[in-house]
């Protein structure tokens, strides 16, 4: 494959059911060995069976990196980008409401089994339903610190199957029955990353540089009767951060309408907000560290007061140094 076409770093991929087509419809978006960024998807079947789809991510600038898509069962999917809306089609009811009800563009949904469903938006608050399948991730949520998750995926395929990002690059994830050979090649990946991690953290050897022995030569003091007073080191004083809050946005939008086209009607939303800065979310590639958190809402931080500068003249040391002599 030449390099116009070989995907170097994808940014995108998501594998939509095989139904009434005899190959796999997919659609992946990435860096190519050009230095191109570019989208590939199912020739055919992908335009015939999400039409509205396809022209939602023909009208979005720069669509290989800002376009987030995702497929569920039947012909449902999902699809988003920054400051440009999104459209869904097939989506669970409570899960449209969620998002038509949030004031910002969530930046990761995934869709599955049985009406199962995740939504996460860019300011890393999240939530979900699974009716009781993907055993043991309900408990990794609730467990998890506010705003870690980086990245999730539940199949639409298998109700054990998940996959969970966290923004520290740990990792979770149920592949229980996978082909031996898809496992091989993604736990070399899982190694590879935390080979990265360990990298990062370990700290680097401090070049040991020999003292200049001259300039640490003694140098003849004058005898001083009055040694000044050892000042004593100020008591240690001990910070506390305080702890983040989960925060669900909320306002009230409506959802425009978009023709029926494909086997099942699509919803459009778009906000008219502007489009807020943050990188994309990459799947299945390095994630990045998640940006500091700030103070939570409805706190201030008040700086103290600046203290004037102390000076002192010559005649006030001469004074001093007499008052010493003669006391």
């Amino acid at each position: 494959m030449s390099p116009p076409y070989r995907v170097a770093q994808p940014y995108c991929l998501a594998l939509a059911p095989q139904i009434g087509s005899v190959e796999p419809v997919w659609y992946i978006a990435g860096k190519v060995l050009s230095g191109e960024e570019k989208i590939f998807y199912s020739q055919i079947h992908f335009d015939a069976n999400y039409p509205e789809l396809s022209a939602f991510t023909k009208t979005v600038p720069n669509a290989p990196r800002s376009c987030f898509v995702t497929f569920g069962p039947g012909y449902s999917y999902f699809a988003s980008a920054p400051g440009r809306g999104s459209v869904w089609a097939g989506i669970p009811s409570e899960l449209s409401d969620k998002i038509q009800k949030a004031y910002d563009t969530p930046c990761c949904v995934s869709l599955g089994k049985d009406n199962a469903w995740f939504v996460m938006w860019p300011d890393g608050y999240y939530a979900w339903k699974f009716h009781g399948h993907y055993s043991g991730l309900d408990k990794i949520l609730t467990d998890a610190q506010p705003r870690s998750v980086s990245y999730l995926a539940i199949s639409p395929y298998n109700k054990h199957h998940y996959f969970v990002a966290f923004r520290d690059r740990t990792i979770k994830y149920n592949f229980t029955g996978a082909p031996p050979e898809w496992m091989q090649q993604m736990q070399e990946v899982f190694n590879q990353w935390q080979a990265e991690i360990a990298q990062q953290i370990q700290p680097r050897p401090q070049t040991f540089v020999p003292p200049n022995v001259a300039s640490y030569a003694p140098h003849p003091q004058p005898w001083n009767p009055y040694p000044a007073q050892q000042q004593q080191p100020p008591p240690p004083t001990g910070y506390s951060s305080p702890q983040l809050l989960p925060n669900s946005p909320m306002s009230n939008y409506s959802s425009p309408s978009t023709p029926s086209m494909s086997p099942i009607p699509p919803a459009v939303f778009a906000h008219h907000a502007p489009a807020p800065q943050f990188a994309p979310v990459e799947m299945m590639g390095s994630m990045p560290q998640g940006p500091p958190q700030g103070p939570p809402p409805g706190s201030r931080l008040v700086a103290p007061d600046p203290q004037p500068p102390v000076t002192r003249t010559s005649s006030e040391k001469k004074k001093k140094f007499l008052s010493k002599i003669f006391s």
